[in-house]
């Protein structure tokens, strides 16, 4: 049963991502050419629609439940750093901020050839990176970012979890948006999600996905280069804590040092 229900998502997922990739090159890159004062607003709907869209899919089918509770602030200054499970990792960040749309850091594979999702990334201007290779990454458009007025979402492991579990945070692009700017940053947990790295994972589900979300913050980023690598590692710790509290664990080294953290604040 659970099979046929995701194999249902798959098809009707691919169908919307053909039909909103053709609509988001024609009318959507139109109305922006024909109202470029309402970019912005034009953007946030259409954004904040296919989240919605994707997510409603999956609820519907009856691939899983989700937690869309939009809490993170839409402001300037904005820092997301989000755990990264599965392919509905971006529509469930988009969710969570209340209103608009985020600039989200996006591996440069994601930039070209996949329908909709490269289109949109050259709409909206996201940087991109190279987790396996920094050297090759574009850090013009890293800087640009750092002074977006919108909120950046980056997923700080740098690839998808295979089993949920926390992955060491790559600290490249991390170190670049640190420097450039103070940041309110929020740590968007997630789980449940991992078995749905792609669609063909989705296809091979044997049971229902039980999303679970948390929203940790706002951490005032520091003032200091010298205080970026332990403030990117409390980040770590607490993200890692959460997790295996939404998954029924208990790491009792992770604790000890949110306690010694807890303890120097």
């Amino acid at each position: 049963m659970m099979r046929t229900k995701s194999l249902i998502f798959v098809v009707f997922a691919t169908l919307v991502v053909l039909t909103t990739d053709l609509v988001q090159r024609t009318l959507v890159a139109l109305a922006l050419k024909c109202f470029p004062s309402k970019r912005e607003s034009i953007l946030g709907v259409w954004v904040q629609w296919l989240s919605a869209t994707f997510i409603a899919l999956a609820e519907v089918t009856g691939l899983g439940d989700f937690d869309t509770q939009s809490v993170i602030p839409s402001d300037p200054g904005v820092l997301i750093l989000m755990n990264h499970q599965s392919i509905l990792d971006i529509p469930l960040a988009v969710l969570s901020i209340k209103g608009g749309y985020p600039i989200i850091v996006t591996r440069e594979g994601y930039s070209k050839g996949i329908p909709l999702i490269s289109s949109i990334v050259r709409m909206l201007d996201c940087p991109t990176v190279k987790p396996s290779d920094g050297s090759k990454t574009n850090f013009s458009k890293l800087y640009k970012a750092a002074k977006t007025t919108k909120p950046l979402v980056i997923y700080p492991e740098g690839s998808r979890s295979r089993d949920g579990e926390l992955l060491p945070f790559q600290d490249g692009a991390l170190n670049v948006f640190l420097q450039k700017r103070k940041w309110k940053a929020y740590l968007l947990v997630v789980d449940g999600l991992w078995p749905c790295g792609t669609f063909y994972h989705i296809t091979s589900l044997k049971r229902k996905l039980d999303c679970k979300k948390k929203v940790l913050g706002p951490f005032d980023s520091p003032d200091n280069f010298e205080d970026h690598s332990g403030w990117i590692e409390e980040m770590e710790g607490r993200m890692k804590k959460e997790l295996a509290s939404l998954r029924g664990q208990c790491d009792s080294e992770t604790e000890e040092l949110l306690t010694l953290f807890d303890g120097v604040g």
